[in-house]
């Protein structure tokens, strides 16, 4: 059963993103299924500290990306643990244009607070409060998969 991280303990049984068949799909409603994916991965990511999943949807030269991943390392690092952090809803405006090799979409990403914990579960830094944020990512369809290339917070 699931359960989150708190200040007792890591979160435990946390269900695994599985991509869905749309999301493989060249179309805008591929492309809108491939973000939500993307956003349950880095979610999945902050809940049990793998990011490895993360790595193929995203292209090295996307430095959002990886350093969001780096982030999420760091909290993971030496008996810590993440805890809040879920990703709960994301709303996706995306315009597509089959002509364009790349495809950009306004996301709406609401995230709760996030807490690092240290071995003993005390915060490990205050927390990081919730967000409510827009974000816009540039896609490519590659060689049968979409990848996220660059993403950014609008402002």
């Amino acid at each position: 059963m699931y359960k989150p991280a708190d200040a007792k303990g890591k979160a435990e049984n946390v269900p695994v993103p599985v991509m869905p068949e749309l999301a493989k799909e060249n179309s805008k409603a591929g492309l809108e299924a491939f973000i939500g994916y993307w956003y349950a991965t880095l979610s999945y990511a902050y809940e049990t500290g793998t990011t490895e999943k993360l790595v193929p949807l995203s292209s090295p030269t996307c430095a959002l990306c990886t350093s969001l991943r780096q982030g999420i390392d760091a909290g993971w690092k030496d008996g810590k643990w993440i805890a809040g952090a879920t990703i709960r809803s994301a709303t996706v405006e995306a315009t597509f244009d089959p002509s364009a090799s790349t495809q950009i979409a306004a996301i709406q990403v609401i995230q709760e607070p996030i807490e690092i914990r240290d071995e003993d579960g005390s915060l490990y830094q205050d927390p990081t409060g919730a967000t409510n944020s827009a974000s816009r990512a540039a896609m490519t369809f590659d060689d049968q998969r979409w990848v996220l290339v660059d993403l950014g917070l609008i402002r």
